[in-house]
């Protein structure tokens, strides 16, 4: 049972019962600068937009081909005028990687815009960057990337029983929770095995999908109901089933985040 039966805010409430609001894409991003000055500029105003996510501040080209290896970015913020590398160059051997992440430039000098755009470069925000200008940058990107995942994204993922197998529509799922070491896919009151990890399915699933603890992921357009629990959690109940989903901590920082509450 729940130490509290409070309900967590009346604003939440209103925001579970009503389709009026829109999930949160979170997009990640890099950023790339010498200067600990202007990373720390960028880390500041991004940190205004709930939207994006920083993933690694960097001080060179050479640390983000190191970092690359490990994870791409939606976006690179990318400085010009840089030790080894330069921006220019950088983003020159990007293209020769065919690496997928966007590139906005963030820099104090003019004279390279007609190189970076001849690269295909994202945008060309010069320094000082208000919070305005490099909204304006995101905001363009972020729809460039919504359209890249709408015609990507499935309709179903497949479930297979024996020598069964079964498609299983994304849109009916509240909940895919570990169950035994298998991932299984809550749909009301009938269960899906799968066999992609929870890891593999928060990449492909739409952004009305947030991972709330690192054995579930649910669908935040059939939620009904969230109570508060032990340090800081969340009990997540849904429109059409019975099951009951309690979140980590920062899984429920991250849901409020994603509701705006």
């Amino acid at each position: 049972m729940p130490i509290s039966s409070c309900r967590i805010t009346q604003s939440l409430r209103e925001r579970l019962s009503t389709s009026a609001w829109s999930p949160i894409m979170i997009n990640t991003l890099f950023i790339v600068d010498d200067e600990y000055a202007s990373r720390l500029k960028l880390n500041q105003l991004i940190s205004a937009l709930p939207e994006w996510r920083i993933e690694a501040k960097l001080r060179s080209g050479e640390e983000l081909f190191q970092r690359l290896s490990e994870s791409q970015p939606d976006v690179i913020l990318l400085d010009i005028n840089m030790p080894g590398l330069n921006g220019i160059d950088v983003l020159s051997q990007l293209n020769r990687q065919h690496c997928n992440s966007e590139v906005i430039f963030t820099t104090a000098h003019s004279r390279y815009a007609v190189e970076a755009f001849n690269g295909a470069a994202a945008d060309y925000v010069l320094k000082p960057i208000s919070l305005q200008r490099l909204q304006l940058a995101l905001e363009r990107v972020a729809e460039r990337l919504r359209l890249k995942r709408a015609q990507t994204l499935p309709q179903t993922l497949i479930s297979q029983v024996g020598q069964r197998m079964k498609n299983v529509g994304i849109e009916d799922i509240d909940a895919i929770i570990i169950d035994n070491g298998t991932q299984v896919a809550h749909c009301g009151s009938q269960t899906y095995p799968l066999d992609k990890t929870l890891t593999e399915l928060e990449q492909q699933l739409p952004a009305h999908f947030l991972r709330v603890h690192r054995g579930a992921i649910i669908n935040r357009l059939r939620l009904s109901e969230a109570e508060r629990w032990l340090n800081g959690r969340l009990l997540l109940r849904f429109i059409h089933s019975e099951l009951e989903v309690l979140t980590s901590r920062n899984g429920a920082r991250q849901l409020k985040r994603h509701l705006k509450v």
